[in-house]
């Protein structure tokens, strides 16, 4: 699997630069590099997992659930920004590029499964289903994927709301954050040439 992502990222950094310092390293640097790459946003995406199962939560009311989706939102959006400087300063923006969107990714995700499980514990009429929170991960998840087995459903207004939030940020995320990225690295990889 790494030697697959190390061709993956060699392949970008190709096409985005014609003099490709990423095949200037060894191959000892090269994995280095690419371990680092993976290593920070796995150990990211596992804390936020565990936090999110160990942490205890409490219903919450539904003004409180809406004031906690904009505040996940705003962080993302903050993690977000933060990452394009990091791809932007990177000596390698497009290995960078990609340890960003591992780390923004599973925040964005976490932070919609906790939306859906206070929701669900605000009022069990939210959903068609019990949700526990690995019912919210799995539900955030098969929204994520545009899945929809249909096996949980949001059966109010309400979360049908927060449904709807969500699927515009994933259109945002897949749309816009591919763009933002790809600008970015060209852009670190332009300041890099001066």
């Amino acid at each position: 699997m790494t030697r697959k992502f190390a061709v993956f990222v060699g392949a970008i950094e190709v096409i985005m630069d014609e003099r490709n310092p990423y095949s200037a390293l060894t191959d000892q640097q090269r994995r280095a590099l690419l371990r680092r790459a993976i290593a920070r946003p796995l150990v990211t995406a596992l804390v936020l997992t565990t936090v999110y199962f160990v942490v205890p939560m409490k219903d919450i009311r539904d003004i409180t659930t809406v004031a906690l989706l904009a505040l996940v939102l705003v962080v993302v959006g903050v993690v977000c920004v933060w990452q394009v400087v990091r791809v932007i300063r990177s000596d390698y923006p497009a290995v960078q590029a990609v340890e960003a969107l591992a780390a923004v990714i599973p925040a964005y995700l976490i932070g919609f499964s906790t939306v859906y499980y206070l929701a669900y514990a605000a009022s069990s009429q939210n959903f068609t289903e019990p949700v526990s929170r690995m019912g919210s991960l799995y539900f955030t998840m098969s929204v994520f994927a545009t899945v929809g087995f249909g096996d949980i459903a949001a059966s109010t207004d309400f979360t049908r709301a927060i449904v709807t939030v969500q699927m515009v940020c994933n259109l945002l995320i897949i749309a816009l954050g591919g763009r933002l990225f790809v600008a970015a690295i060209r852009r670190g990889q332009a300041r890099r040439k001066h």
